[in-house]
Parts: C-alpha cells; sequence; structure tokens
C-alpha cells in the first residue's frame, strides 16, 4: 500500500463510517477498485477504525464527559441510565463477534455484487425515513435500545450503513432524531474500541505486526485522513439528520449499489485469460503437428497403460480443463473431452496433496494433466520466440507428455469458487513466476502454500509457472496418444 492508497482509503474509512453509506462496503470497493487487499493490512485496518472512534470521542466531548463524571459518581441518574441501553444495544453485535466471527469474516472477500445488493437495502432504509417527517419527543427505551442493536448487528454485512441502519430503525420506533444520531454515534464505541482490541491481541499472538509489509507513512497518513475525515463526516452527519436530508443518500446508495452489482457481473461474466495470437493458423499448426513424430527415447518406459483419469481415484478434485474450450491463450480446443490423465502413482501423491490442503479450507483444481505430444508441438511452432520459455521445445518434449505433469489451482471449498492466484493460468508474464515477488502478500501466501505442498508430496514447481507440477519419479517416455485411444488402451 502506497501513500495515495492509504490517504484514499483512510478518507473513505473516515467519511463512510458516519454518512449513511456504509464504511465497510465502500471500503471493499475501494480495496477492489485499487486493487489492493486491506484484509491482509491488519495494523493499517487498526488504524483507521482507531481514527473514527477518537472522531466520535471529540464530536461528543462534553457528552461523555458528563457520562464519565456520573459513572464515576455511581449515581442513577439520566447518564447512568443512557449507559445502561448503550451496554444493552451491544449485546447483539458482541454475540456475532464472539460466536460467528468466522462467518462475519468470509464475507470480506471482495464481493462487490453482495456489496451492491446490500447498498440497496441500504437505500431502501433510508428512503422510509424520508417520510418521518414529524420529530418526536420520545427518548430510547431498554427495548428500543436492543432493537436498534440488533439493526447494528445487521450492518456487519458490508454495504449495510451502520449509521443508516441504526438511526433509520430509532426514527421508525418514533425516537426523537436528536436523541436517535446522538445515540447511534455513541453505541458505536464499544463495538470500535471491542474490534480494535480484539485485533491488537490477535495481531500480538500471531505477530501479524511483526509480519506487515506496511509503512510508517501510510500508517501516519491513513490515521490523519481518518481522524479529520471522521470529524467532518460526523458533524455533518448531525445535521443531516435533524433536516430529514437521508433521501439523497439513498440515491447515492442506488447509483453505486447497481453500479457495484454490474461491474461484479462483468467480471464474474468476462474472464480475463491471457492470449496470444498464433504465428500461423491454428488449422495449419494442428495439421503440420499431426503428422510430425515425436523423438525417439530408448531409455525411457511406455506407461501408457498406467494412465489413469484423476477424477476416477478422487471425485472430490475438480476439473477445468482449458484445452478443452476456448478459454486458454491459444483461444481454440485442443482435446475432445473435458478429461485429466496422469500416471497413478503421480494421482496418489496428489491426492494427497489435495487432503492436506483441505484443512486451509483449499481443494485442488486441475487444468491439465497428460498431453499429447502433438499438442506440445503445436503450442510451440505458435508461440514468437520471445515467449518460447513458457513452452515446451517438442524436440526435448514436455514432462506433460509422459503423464507426469499436472497443471493445478485451487478452489475454496465453502462456496466452490477458484482462488484468485497471483497470475492467471498459462499467463505469459513474470506473475508467472513461482518466486515472482509482486502481487498482494495474501495472493502469495496461497501460492507458496500450494507450492510448499506439492513440494512435500514428491512434485516440484516448473521455474516459470507457479501451477505446473512435475512429478519427480518418473521414467516414461513421450506419449502421443489421443484421449480416445488411451481410453481404448485402458479398457
Amino acid at each position: 500500500m502506497n501513500w495515495f492508497e492509504a490517504l484514499l482509503l483512510g478518507i473513505l474509512q473516515g467519511l463512510t463510517e458516519f454518512l449513511p453509506i456504509s464504511s465497510s462496503g465502500h471500503l471493499e470497493l475501494g480495496s477492489y477498485f485499487l486493487k489492493t487487499d486491506n484484509t491482509d493490512n491488519l495494523l493499517f485496518t487498526i488504524i483507521v477504525h482507531f481514527a473514527t472512534a477518537i472522531s466520535i470521542l471529540y464530536v461528543f466531548r462534553n457528552d461523555i464527559k458528563k457520562l464519565i463524571h456520573s459513572m464515576i459518581k455511581f449515581e442513577k441518574n439520566s447518564e447512568t441510565i443512557f449507559i445502561s441501553k448503550i451496554l444493552i444495544s451491544a449485546i447483539p453485535v458482541g454475540i456475532i463477534g464472539i460466536f460467528f466471527e468466522e462467518k462475519v469474516e468470509s464475507l470480506f472477500n471482495g464481493n462487490i455484487i453482495l456489496v451492491g445488493s446490500m447498498l440497496l437495502i441500504t437505500a431502501l432504509l433510508l428512503t422510509f425515513t424520508y417520510f418521518q417527517k414529524n420529530n418526536s419527543k420520545n427518548e430510547i427505551s431498554y427495548y428500543d435500545a436492543l432493537i436498534i442493536g440488533i439493526a447494528q448487528a445487521f450492518a456487519i454485512i458490508p454495504g449495510i450503513s451502520r449509521s443508516g441502519a441504526t438511526i433509520s430503525t430509532a426514527l421508525f420506533l418514533k425516537i426523537n432524531k436528536k436523541e436517535a444520531t446522538r445515540f447511534s454515534f455513541l453505541m458505536v464505541l464499544i463495538p470500535i474500541f471491542g474490534i480494535v482490541f480484539l485485533k491488537i491481541y490477535k495481531g500480538a499472538i500471531n505477530l501479524q505486526f511483526v509480519e506487515t509489509e506496511i509503512g510508517i507513512q501510510p500508517l501516519i497518513i491513513g490515521f490523519i485522513s481518518a481522524l479529520f475525515s471522521g470529524i467532518i463526516a460526523c458533524k455533518w452527519m448531525i445535521k443531516i439528520v435533524r433536516e430529514s436530508n437521508l433521501f439523497y443518500f439513498a440515491c447515492y446508495c442506488v447509483i453505486i449499489g447497481l453500479f457495484s452489482i454490474i461491474s461484479g457481473c462483468k467480471d464474474q461474466n468476462d474472464e480475463k485469460i491471457f492470449t496470444i495470437e498464433p504465428q500461423y493458423p491454428v488449422k495449419k499448426l494442428r495439421e503440420i503437428a499431426l503428422n510430425s513424430y515425436p523423438p525417439i527415447e530408448k531409455n525411457k518406459l511406455d506407461k501408457s497403460s498406467e494412465l489413469y483419469e484423476i477424477i476416477k481415484l478422487d471425485p472430490s478434485i475438480k476439473l477445468d480443463i482449458r484445452y478443452a474450450s476456448i478459454r486458454n491463450f491459444m483461444k481454440t480446443p485442443f482435446y475432445e473431452e473435458p478429461k485429466a490423465f496422469l500416471l497413478k502413482e503421480a494421482i496418489q501423491m496428489l491426492i494427497k496433496a489435495h487432503n492436506e490442503l483441505e484443512k486451509y479450507g483449499y481443494g485442488i483444481i486441475v487444468y491439465d494433466a497428460y498431453r499429447p505430444w502433438y499438442v506440445t508441438k503445436m503450442f510451440w511452432d505458435a508461440t514468437p520466440d520471445s515467449l518460447k520459455d513458457f513452452v515446451a521445445d517438442p524436440k526435448e518434449g514436455s514432462v506433460h507428455n509422459r503423464g507426469c505433469a499436472v497443471d493445478i489451482g485451487l478452489f475454496n471449498l465453502k462456496n466452490g469458487k477458484i482462488v484468485k492466484m497471483i497470475s492467471g493460468y498459462d499467463e505469459f508474464t513474470e506473475k508467472a513466476y513461482p518466486f515472482y515477488e509482486g502481487g498482494t502478500k495474501k495472493e502469495r501466501e496461497i501460492r507458496d502454500l500450494l507450492i510448499n505442498t506439492m513440494k512435500k508430496y514428491n512434485f516440484e514447481v516448473y521455474q516459470y509457472e507457479w501451477w505446473h507440477f512435475n512429478y519427480n519419479n518418473c521414467n516414461s517416455k513421450i506419449l502421443n496418444y489421443s484421449f480416445e485411444e488411451l481410453d481404448s488402451l485402458l479398457f
């Protein structure tokens, strides 16, 4: 994270924490469009949340002084009753934070379709307040405090505005506007400081502060920008509620919500796949390759009879065979069927790696395995000389041609989605290198987890591709059987 990203995310946190447009949702959107990973920057998250908490203390300093003074005296008066209501309001969010922490964290995964949908719900809540014209004189009861606390708990979902949900709920309950705003802002102090202290504790336990890659400058800039934007937004929000102008924010949430949903759908439908323009027409490449012969190897064994379909030995491993579709770097199908063959002993080791990755919430997805030699010949002839490091020379053959190599990625066991890696599959750039130091910390950690796990089970990663793994115990010769021919050999 650089200083400019820290400035933007700090301002975003400060403004959206108090304005009824969802701070968590906007931070998700900000990270998505800035291509940063703020969930990994634990220290930065703590700093900006702490800054917004201080902005509340500053704006409501006179109210807080009275509350503290009453607590010290142990007197039962309006201030101590107000404090007890604040404590009651914190119960729902506390329960969710303690017992459902992992489920809550799973929502913060860059799913901007979810964020957009929740922003539309926020818009609906704010629209209802538009019809609440009369300013009631009612104060908050204990029952009201609990209901408002439940609304705050729902606002954990990214895209649901905390201030929007709590103030709207208070106005529905016919609470005085000034009282509703004051209660909404003061009640958040317990969750904010609770989150800050919890993250500090967990960060210290896991040494995440020591491992953080963010510098001191972004931390200072993030803190200052979140503090001052928070003070401005807090004062602005008090005035907005009194003047019943929340409807304008409803319109804003509708616009941003729809934009987020459309952007998310577009990204899901338009998967970015690295492609090249073949040096010759694919039809000509295929004709040349099918009329060519693989190199003769006298000291290798024909192990075609030992090739098995991976999913027949473990159906829980997923397949996404790119060369059976047009979703590959040459935009053309090479296989008749989406199948993956591998030597049986290599499959057994792959299954062990798959089972170990389950402990981390991941499963293996296979993009390619055994590949007929003629396909390797097509790849070589199609690829420009400047990119030939990423394809095998047909004169030597590929480990894929021997049934000893597999191209894999990871999928999330909870939702079945493919995990975003540091580069795309078959991306001919330096991002594909197994030791590439760019990308986010999380992307590098996931890549390294995959590589280290496969290494434990006798696979070695290819020096130019994080997804390509060669099985070490391989004495098979280059094979040129199609999948259909393999099927006839096996049965």
